[in-house]
């Protein structure tokens, strides 16, 4: 039997500040666009009120969970080139029906793994640290550290381009180990063994484990 830790091999710690990768957008605001770490404030913060007014609901409720992920996570990523670069140059080789499932069951991986970790969050603090990028450049990484109480704190970079004045974000560095790069070596090794369909289908087949009622999923 096929799990998903072979698929994605993320310590919890990474699903858990994968998260806040995945919420790092937002829209053109009146007198301009904020900066990237403006953008990443200020969507932590709302994270915060969300998971502080609804801890119970997340803790018992799946449906919740994965609708509120697809409602506050979904929109604001850049899929298409996080998928592109997480594939490699399987993504070149792949025809485009092929890219088009492959993102769109990647992006409910992603998805429905950073729901599993809204009920691990606890409380949290952010320190941006030096960003070295030019002022009107449209790549950016933002640096950080995420503090929590007990914990050591952990760096975290977050790779961001501004699309149409929409910063979006494609991709997390946490102590050194990028998200993308963990899943180019996982998904790299499913293509080599099974081919693109075969990489599509497992995902496919762990989304549909995951989305299956408690009793289904407990009797595995």
């Amino acid at each position: 039997m096929m799990h998903e830790t072979s698929v994605c091999r993320c310590p919890p710690w990474v699903v858990i500040a994968s998260v806040l990768l995945a919420l790092l957008s937002t829209q053109v605001i009146a007198d301009g666009v904020q900066t990237p770490e403006a953008v990443i404030k200020e969507v932590s913060d709302e994270l915060k009120i969300i998971l502080r007014d609804n801890r119970e609901r997340i803790k018992t409720d799946r449906a919740y969970v994965f609708r509120l992920a697809d409602e506050v996570v979904a929109p604001h990523v850049d899929f298409y080139r996080l998928s592109s670069l997480a594939l490699g140059k399987h993504w070149r080789r792949a025809t485009p029906a092929q890219q088009q499932e492959f993102m769109r069951q990647f992006q409910r991986m992603l998805v429905r793994t950073y729901a599993t970790a809204f009920r691990e969050f606890g409380d949290w603090s952010m320190r941006f640290l030096p960003r070295h990028d030019a002022q009107d450049a449209d790549n950016v990484i933002v640096r950080s550290e995420i503090q929590r109480p007990g914990a050591t704190p952990v760096t975290v970079s977050y790779r961001m381009h501004r699309n149409n004045g929409v910063w979006m974000a494609y991709d997390v560095v946490i102590e050194g180990i990028s998200l993308i790069t963990n899943y180019r070596s996982t998904f790299s090794k499913e293509v080599r063994r099974n081919g693109m369909d075969g990489l599509i289908k497992r995902i496919s087949r762990l989304n549909d484990q995951r989305i299956a009622p408690p009793k289904l999923a407990d009797s595995d």
